[in-house]
């Protein structure tokens, strides 16, 4: 009984590790063709310098959900996507603060992922009881849709890591469901998806836990439905640690609300997700227009190939699978944005694995045996269609439509002649092969993701010693993000968003994705640090509250003054108190004649208020009040006023300027000690949430396994 066993274990290992090798010999070629094609966009501009940062922090035991320094970037458990709960990210962050090849980790993250998505894809489509050959061909097709290769591979990690989660929870949640296997790996899986803290990723799992619940109802399974109910309780809570804060902060930032319907960036039409068998495919009219970011899964005319009848009798086994693509397919071709969730069409990669996995299983379950030429030519019509539309949208493009017509055609070709044949194994060979020649044509076409290749140094110690003048806290004035795209020198000069992390210095120019608002409509400073050239006169105007000059509000001892963005004479003639302390022919380093305290510290006290031995910590700032008037006094802290703040000895009051965290002292306050701690809104319910599901789940993994041994000795 034993030997079959095994022998199917080395027969899933060998398909599975042939999957991953296959998808990394295609990717492969596309870094033979640009090796720095996993570091553009926001890869190099945000997610490196919060890897760095995060494992820095970890490794010095300050793990903390809040900088100050960094200011309207600093709220990390509002941001989310900083992942403080994530063991993945943390590791991640922890391996890039040990490498010090920056492009090499990112390669090595970023492989490593697809390699995590192949594999999942590989057992999920297992589950279905599909053969080996099948969970290959599935696992090498979902990593080549258009949106993973040109935009979450070369810019957008955190897409990246939901992708190759998604499918382990799924997987997870379907041996579970129907097993009553150990909930572990689900859980496990579902923990790291949603602790990446990109928000599609938890639509996409609440997504999948509906699409099991369906498939419970369909199969009258009540026990699966009370544990798929219970596994969705206990990520639900988790998601409650890591959103909640993002939730309750939301009035303050700078995310979009509303709803706006159909068209703009990242959206598609129907018109479009047809023709996505094409690896050409494109919309006209959009951002990035020419981009194959439509392009699904080019093997989809084999459904043309299937016996209806027989799809009739027996869709009922793959109610959840039908119901997921459907589901998928509806919200990425559907409104354009609701509230702050916006560009659907970053959620086709979901839309890929469904397709491929709804593909395979499909086709094993209800695939003809020998199907005929007029089904061939149904599946080629198909592609013809689809150039015909690719050709009306975007002619210019014809070379690549016309390529990818032939080589589409010629791989389902040699597909059907293969199934008639009946050498199921050699079809999905062959098919693994037709996807790398898939990807080489894609990128000899399309070789260059539209994210922006900024230059960034791929080394942590190009940023060790940069600007060695530099005291204090820091701000930079000006744009970099244009002149660093063109020129690399000057991108070894001129930091951009969170690579301001790996210079050690404390910069407000970091990257996020939310912005405190009133703060970032003041100083006008963009999402990845860049600012306007006005921001200097605001800096040396005055604040009528405090009759203050704002730089001083702020804390700010270092001006990097950006040399396109300001006039010469401007950037040689610093105002008293200021000096040129260092030049470089990208910027000017101005910088206190008498540095002063930085973020978190005592900005400014009303006439008759005076406070000392201020104590600044990143959550933290006490001070003790020497003297207050009969009415109270007011002490302004170089602090933004996010929600979450909490003062001991005092009150909170309305911010100076809009975004300066205010406190009233009360006469009664005199020779007595305040002290203002922030933690995220919702703090204790977030906490409660998070114990109460690595609780509860370890409790039912462990449960499980003592029942599974319990149950082997029985029957031994």
């Amino acid at each position: 009984m034993t030997a079959p066993v095994v022998s199917g274990a080395r027969n899933d290992l060998r398909w599975a590790a042939g999957a991953v090798a296959t998808v990394l010999l295609a990717f492969g070629l596309v870094l033979v063709g640009d090796h720095h094609y996993f570091w553009y966009g926001d890869t190099a501009a945000a997610y490196y310098g919060w890897w760095y940062h995060l494992g820095d922090l970890v490794r010095h035991g300050d793990w903390t959900t809040l900088d100050p320094h960094a200011w309207r970037a600093g709220n990390y458990a509002a941001e989310g996507q900083w992942a403080l709960w994530s063991p993945l990210t943390i590791g991640i962050g922890l391996l890039a603060t040990v490498v010090g090849d920056m492009l090499l980790v990112t390669t090595l993250v970023k492989l490593g992922l697809v390699a995590v998505g192949v594999v999942g894809v590989y057992l999920l489509v297992r589950s279905y009881d599909a053969p080996p050959p099948a969970a290959y061909t599935a696992g090498v097709l979902v990593p080549m849709g258009g949106m993973t290769q040109y935009l979450d591979l070369p810019s957008w990690a955190a897409g990246l890591m939901i992708w190759a989660l998604f499918p382990w929870v799924w997987w997870g949640l379907r041996r579970t469901m129907l097993h009553g296997a150990n909930p572990l790996p689900a859980l496990v899986a579902g923990y790291l998806l949603v602790t990446v803290g990109y928000v599609f990723g938890t639509i996409m799992l609440i997504a999948v836990l509906l699409a099991c619940l369906l498939d419970c109802l369909l199969l009258r399974d009540r026990k699966g439905l009370l544990r798929v109910l219970l596994a969705g309780v206990l990520m639900g809570l988790v998601a409650l640690t890591v959103y909640l804060p993002g939730v309750l902060t939301a009035s303050v930032t700078a995310r979009q609300t509303g709803v706006h319907l159909f068209g703009g960036k990242f959206t598609t039409d129907p018109l479009a997700m047809f023709a996505g068998v094409l690896p050409t495919t494109s919309v006209s009219g959009t951002s990035h227009s020419l981009l194959p970011y439509h392009y699904l899964v080019w093997l989809l005319p084999v459904l043309c190939w299937v016996d209806l009848r027989r799809l009739r009798e027996g869709w009922r086994s793959l109610g959840g699978l039908l119901a997921l693509t459907a589901v998928t397919l509806g919200i990425v071709d559907g409104i354009s944005q609701i509230g702050p969730l916006r560009w659907p069409l970053r959620l086709e990669p979901f839309l890929v694995i469904t397709l491929a996995v709804l593909l395979v299983v499909v086709w094993h379950r209800f695939g003809l045996a020998r199907p005929s030429g007029r089904r061939l030519g149904y599946s080629l019509g198909w592609v013809v269609i689809a150039a015909t539309l690719s050709l009306v949208r975007t002619s210019s493009e014809w070379r690549a439509h016309l390529s990818a017509l032939v080589l589409v055609g010629a791989a389902l070709a040699g597909v059907w002649w293969l199934v008639r044949r009946r050498e199921l194994g050699r079809v999905a060979v062959f098919a693994g092969a037709a996807t790398v020649l898939v990807v080489v044509l894609q990128h000899a076409f399309f070789p260059t993701p539209p994210s922006p290749q900024r230059n960034a140094p791929t080394h942590v110690s190009a940023y060790a010693g940069l600007y060695p003048a530099a005291t204090g806290d820091l701000l930079q004035v000006g744009g970099t993000d244009a002149e660093n795209r063109a020129d690399p020198a000057a991108a070894r000069q001129l930091p951009i968003g969170s690579a301001w992390y790996l210079t050690g210095l404390r910069a407000q120019n970091t990257y996020t994705a939310i912005s405190q608002l009133a703060y970032k409509n003041r100083y006008c400073i963009y999402y990845e640090g860049d600012t306007c050239s006005s921001l200097l006169g605001t800096l040396f105007s005055t604040e009528p509250t405090t009759g203050r000059l704002r730089v001083d509000l702020l804390g700010v001892s270092s001006l990097l003054l950006v040399r396109a963005s300001l006039p010469a004479e401007t950037l040689q003639n610093p105002p008293s108190g200021w000096r040129i302390a260092e030049q470089t022919p990208y910027a000017v380093l101005w910088t206190r004649t008498t540095p002063i305290a930085g973020a978190g510290s005592v900005a400014w006290t009303s006439s008759g208020t005076s406070v000392s031995h201020v104590e600044v910590g990143a959550t933290r700032t006490s001070f003790h009040v020497d003297a207050v008037p009969a009415q109270g006094g007011t002490v302004v802290l170089r602090l933004l006023d996010w929600p979450g703040y909490h003062v001991s000895g005092a009150s909170l009051a309305g911010s100076v300027d809009g975004y300066l965290l205010t406190v009233h002292v009360p006469a009664t306050s005199s020779g007595r000690a305040v002290d203002v701690q922030f933690h995220p809104p919702g703090w204790t319910v977030e906490i409660l949430a998070w114990a109460l599901a690595l609780v509860v789940g370890a409790g039912w993994s462990i449960g499980a396994e003592v029942r599974r041994r319990r149950a082997r000795t029985a029957i031994g």
